[in-house]
């Protein structure tokens, strides 16, 4: 199938229409179902004007003109409404990245039990994203014979033991987890340098576009509203779920139209239709202490604020009138309107940038010693745990989940629950398998493992 280009002339373009969410109907491995993707003409659009004064200042959109913000001709919303509940449609759950669950996508009851087990055997799996009746995954063979990686994405049927339903079959290496999207599965595909997302159809597998995208994919595709944001390294990107049209991109190296390292993009976040955009120097470079916070308004098409910080941005959260932010020794809230620092916190060893979560009133980071529960309005440190992660946390309910060790000098990796308000242990056991990460929908509390296992625990 020939390969579609997704730069500003050429748009991804995937199928409309009412597609049903969930995989109904079963496609045998090996199929390649032939790509119905269209493309769109781009609409020539003059350069937009952006905002580039400092944190707590939203300064006129005309007083400063950049290419930093391109408009497109899609119309996309960029919407953090509440997940519906039982789904976990992206890593880190939701558009606002607060990494929360309601209490009915999971477990009601400690201890939980291993209800089914679902083995790709000396395989890699992908972070599982879930509708609310099937469960979605990659499982990639780098090895296989003749040199050649195998990958295969999966659908599972958890009310049949997890049963497979579906499988749609790729000749590459995933780079990044599936989001499940208006009636599709997208997943990016490697090497990052030159990445391609295939657009997959949830109801029977097959594969409705595959489309190039310029620049080094860093992070993870995210589904926001009617919006899909796929980010490379020096562009976050956001096109129509529905239709596949350009919406808007932001790149944050054109605001001073310098190329800098540390303005590399490593994570996002979305509130009330605002992008909050965290950069860095790229993994694996030296670090440095420098990084920069962007909230950008496709409404005023370009910069709300912009904030130095102290190091690459790891996570952000957006929840309560606060944009939570970690960098390597700290983290820090902002006013989402005007970027102005409402408080930060020192972190006592590294901080590891996916331990980050939020619920209610309480914002969780990790180090690898010590799990921290902060008031999100102030900053203030309400209990802490001696917890070493070594995967993401994850709330369900007033439940935090989390992977790690109690004890960093012992071996004994441990599943715990700790309930949010207090930071009390609810719960741990010592886990034999090489759980990596969680995530929870359908009433299940899912793991997947470095081994190429995805486990399935509810309450006994």
């Amino acid at each position: 199938m020939p390969r579609e280009t997704f730069t500003r002339r050429k748009w991804l373009a995937a199928v409309t229409g009412g597609l049903t969410a969930g995989c109904g109907g079963r496609v045998g491995g090996g199929e390649t179902p032939t790509a119905t993707a269209t493309e769109t003409p781009a609409t020539a659009t003059p350069p937009p004007t952006t905002s580039t004064g400092s944190a707590g200042e939203i300064a006129d959109a005309s007083t400063t003109a950049d290419a930093s913000f391109e408009q497109g001709s899609g119309t996309c919303a960029l919407q953090a409404d509440p997940i519906p509940e039982g789904t976990w449609p992206m890593p880190h759950h939701d558009p606002a990245g607060t990494n929360a669950a309601p209490a009915a996508n999971g477990p009601t009851g400690f201890p939980l039990n291993e209800r089914w087990t679902m083995s790709a055997l000396e395989a890699q799996v992908t972070f599982p994203v879930a509708d609310d009746s099937f469960v979605y995954l990659v499982a990639a063979d780098p090895d296989s014979a003749p040199s050649v990686p195998t990958a295969a994405v999966l659908c599972h049927d958890p009310r049949r033991n997890g049963e497979i339903q579906w499988r749609y079959k790729v000749d590459a290496m995933p780079i990044g987890p599936p989001v499940a999207a208006a009636g599709l599965v997208y997943v990016p595909f490697g090497p990052r340098e030159d990445a391609r997302v295939l657009a997959i159809d949830r109801t029977n597998g097959r594969l409705r576009g595959a489309y190039d995208l310029p620049g080094r994919f860093v992070g993870e595709l995210g589904t926001a509203g009617t919006s899909l944001v796929m980010p490379s390294e020096d562009a976050y990107r956001v096109v129509d779920a529905r239709t596949g049209e350009f919406c808007w991109s932001f790149t944050p190296n054109e605001v001073r139209r310098t190329d800098r390292r540390d303005r590399k993009i490593r994570a996002a976040a979305v509130g009330d239709g605002v992008a909050y955009i965290g950069t860095g120097y790229p993994d694996g470079e030296p670090t440095t202490e420098i990084g920069h916070l962007y909230a950008v308004d496709p409404s005023i098409a370009g910069m709300r604020w912009h904030v130095p910080m102290d190091g690459p941005v790891g996570r952000i959260a957006v929840a309560e009138g606060v944009v939570v932010a970690t960098t390597g020794n700290g983290v820090a809230g902002f006013d989402p309107e005007t970027g102005e620092a409402l408080w930060s916190a020192t972190a006592d060893a590294s901080v590891r940038p996916a331990t980050l979560a939020v619920t209610g009133d309480i914002a969780v980071y990790g180090t690898r010693r010590t799990l921290h529960g902060l008031d999100l309005k102030t900053g203030a440190e309400r209990w802490s745990l001696p917890f070493g992660v070594r995967g993401d946390v994850i709330f369900v309910g007033d439940v935090l989940y989390a992977v790690g060790r109690s004890d960093p000098t012992s071996q004994r990796i441990l599943l715990a629950a700790v309930d949010a308000p207090s930071g009390k242990l609810r719960w741990q056991q010592e886990i034999y398998d090489p759980i990596v990460d969680v995530m929870a929908a359908n009433g299940y509390l899912y793991s997947i493992t470095s081994d190429g296992r995805l486990f399935a625990f509810t309450s006994i």
